[in-house]
């Protein structure tokens, strides 16, 4: 074995608890390209997927004494890249809803002015979720929060397909009656959060 192949996971994270900047050197050589890669392959955009990259990195120097040395690191890498690029998305897709919102709601501030707080209506939607009934929010949380499809989530519950197709639509109209009884318009909710 030659170059980066010659060190071992197992032994890189061992250091890299105790701090050693060669050990995350080493890390972030062996991954990052394949880190940028998955990214621009989602985002398409080449400053987004280096800012996943970074992200990812920042991460795990700053948690690396809580990192697992038994778990697969690579397995472990792509799914913090994934969830933030599902981060990047949703923010991009919160944009793009603010600009179409405001080019169909000339002068209307009922819901997006410069004083709107995306952590308010985050916060809205998070008490909407909580809401729902036990089996209506495990659930959705496991589509919209753990991206299962809904084949996954009726295997994993052991009830029907149909079933969970009848409990997500339900349960997004419940969140969208939930915002809309807080003043929030359904419309934006549903660009931003499904």
């Amino acid at each position: 074995m030659t170059g980066l192949e010659k060190y071992q996971n197992t032994d890189l994270l061992q250091q890299l608890k105790k701090s050693s900047p060669f050990a995350f050197q080493v890390l972030f050589d062996k991954y990052s390209q394949k880190i940028y890669r998955f990214s621009l392959s989602y985002l398409k955009d080449k400053a987004e997927a280096e800012e996943i990259v970074q992200e990812v990195f920042m991460k795990i120097w700053s948690s690396r004494n809580e990192l697992v040395d038994h778990t697969s690191f690579e397995s472990f890498l792509f799914t913090m890249a994934k969830n933030a690029i599902l981060n990047t998305l949703r923010k991009s897709k919160y944009h793009q809803a603010y600009l179409e919102y405001s080019k169909l709601h000339p002068g209307k501030n009922v819901l997006l002015d410069e004083e709107l707080d995306f952590n308010e209506l985050n916060r809205a939607y998070q008490k909407s979720v909580e809401r729902l009934s036990p089996r209506r929010r495990e659930i959705y949380r496991l589509s919209r929060e753990k991206n299962l499809s809904n084949a996954a989530i009726a295997e994993k519950m052991d009830i029907s397909v149909k079933t969970v197709e009848n409990q997500m639509t339900a349960a997004l109209a419940e969140i969208k009656k939930n915002l809309r009884s807080l003043g929030f318009s359904g419309i934006i909710f549903f660009e931003l959060f499904i």
